[in-house]
């Protein structure tokens, strides 16, 4: 009886590992990334507003909501004029490639590359913040040079 009891107490902290890796920060970044394909355009981080509830930390939620809602009332482009998950107006993801996270307490970045038909790979680093216990990204950039190089909160104005 005792070896039973032993067994399933070490068999519920197995899982425990488990169910953590699911929510990691990498975790996330993958979720993010499901169903990109060169057919699809996947998960809607940005356009969805369920979505930008769940992956997104509150504040940039809010300013992405703030962003479209004013193209919208003006009918001009906003901040946002493209898909920042794949760099693109026209999103095309292959050789996905996400790097293991990089973690300081309650941040992480993940640091992600893609190749969309050209010879040069895009890369792009998640920041994530834990909010109620929960990874959302705090901000998606991308890494080139001065041209290339942009962050998502630079362009919704937020520090």
């Amino acid at each position: 009886m005792r070896r039973l009891c032993l067994g399933l107490l070490l068999a519920s902290g197995l899982a425990v590992p488990v169910l953590a890796a699911e929510t990691s920060p990498e975790a996330i970044v993958k979720q993010i990334y499901s169903g990109k394909t060169p057919e699809t355009k996947g998960v809607d981080i940005i356009g969805d507003a369920k979505l930008r509830a769940k992956y997104l930390s509150k504040d940039l939620a809010a300013a992405v909501k703030k962003d479209i809602d004013e193209s919208t009332k003006s009918g001009e482009v906003g901040a946002l004029d493209f898909d920042p998950v794949s760099d693109s107006q026209d999103p095309m993801i292959k050789d996905l490639k996400i790097e293991p996270a990089s973690l300081q307490g309650d941040r992480a970045q993940v640091g992600v590359s893609f190749n969309r038909g050209d010879p040069k790979r895009d890369e792009l680093v998640y920041e994530l913040v834990k909010e109620n216990e929960q990874w959302r990204v705090f901000n998606i950039s991308k890494k080139g040079s001065t041209e290339e190089a942009w962050s998502l909160r630079q362009m919704l104005s937020l520090k």
